[in-house]
């Protein structure tokens, strides 16, 4: 159960910074940050692993 806790904390905290985002009054936006790293090579590898720990940890059951 706090494992959920933890990840609802999380979502909850990406969700906030998003909004403060396109507000103006915070960091980059999802997009822009994913953008940013696509530019060079060790940001695509970095985005590839996420989306592998992603598949590996919530979509392969």
């Amino acid at each position: 159960m706090t494992g959920v806790a933890g990840f609802v904390v999380l979502l909850v905290a990406a969700l906030a910074l998003e909004v403060a985002a396109r507000r103006g009054a915070g960091p980059a936006t999802s997009t822009e940050t994913v953008a940013a790293a696509m530019r060079t090579t060790p940001g695509r590898v970095a985005v590839l692993l996420a989306w592998v720990w992603l598949g590996v940890h919530f979509l392969a059951r």
